[in-house]
């Protein structure tokens, strides 16, 4: 597969047992307006998002790329620290009833200039224990955040993620 093609499939969005960004509807500006799914990570504590993921076939052994589209709420300002964490489930060898420790790959971005645009940040792992050394074939949880604690962190109001593109460094 060539580098910057997709490698991830997206089976399911699971918010997190505590402290999750919430589901959020954007409404368009066009006649019929749109109405685009977004989820809302706050401004004053860290909040999470899980997505179930699997690793295609075609994925040839790279480190991966995710790309996080993202619009703020209401800021046109200053910088979200956002974060991607990797949970692989091998086969007869990952219970996912045990705690597990996600290391996460940050990226600081600045909010678009204005509310309803979009940012498109990225987050490189290389392949191995970077992304927890997930397989072609395999399930994992890939988890997001918005560390709002951290310094680097001083954008006001909610970002509102749309979506997590993986695609092979």
């Amino acid at each position: 597969m060539a580098s910057g093609q997709e490698v991830v499939q997206i089976q399911d969005v699971m918010p997190t047992g505590a402290n999750s960004a919430t589901p959020d509807i954007r409404i368009g500006g066009s006649t019929p307006a749109e109405h685009i799914p977004v989820w809302d990570f706050d401004a004053t504590v860290i909040e999470y998002l899980d997505f179930k993921c699997l690793l295609l076939d075609n994925y040839a052994g790279g480190g991966l790329t995710w790309t996080l589209p993202w619009m703020a709420s209401t800021a046109t300002a200053n910088e979200v620290r956002w974060g991607v964490a990797v949970r692989r489930i091998a086969d007869d060898a990952e219970d996912v009833d045990s705690s597990h420790t996600y290391d996460y790959n940050d990226v600081d971005d600045t909010a678009p200039s204005a509310s309803g645009e979009f940012s498109y940040p990225t987050v490189s792992m290389t392949d191995g224990a970077d992304m927890d050394s997930w397989a072609k074939g395999e399930e994992a949880i890939v988890r997001v955040r918005r560390n709002a604690t951290h310094a680097n962190d001083d954008m006001a109001g909610d970002s509102e993620l749309v979506d997590l593109i993986g695609r092979e460094t």
